[in-house]
């Protein structure tokens, strides 16, 4: 599983958890943790989307190299 489904589903729990909640406390943690953990999938999946850029300018860079050298 990556970490932007990883972080997803433990929102999603949070959320399912806010729902059961009845202390005004524990339910703003959860709101907290529904932020946070939206947030760093979010950012995984930013992280996941540069990355997969970066490989296919470098195999776009690597085939017109090979492409001058023969």
């Amino acid at each position: 599983m990556d970490s932007a489904n990883y972080f997803r589903e433990k929102a999603a729990r949070c959320r399912l958890l806010l729902a059961l909640a009845t202390n005004p406390e524990v339910k703003e943690q959860l709101r907290l943790w529904v932020w946070e953990f939206e947030d760093r999938a979010d950012s995984a999946e930013r992280r996941r989307q540069r990355r997969q850029r970066m490989r296919a300018g470098w195999r776009r860079i690597s085939q017109k190299l090979g492409a001058s050298a023969t």
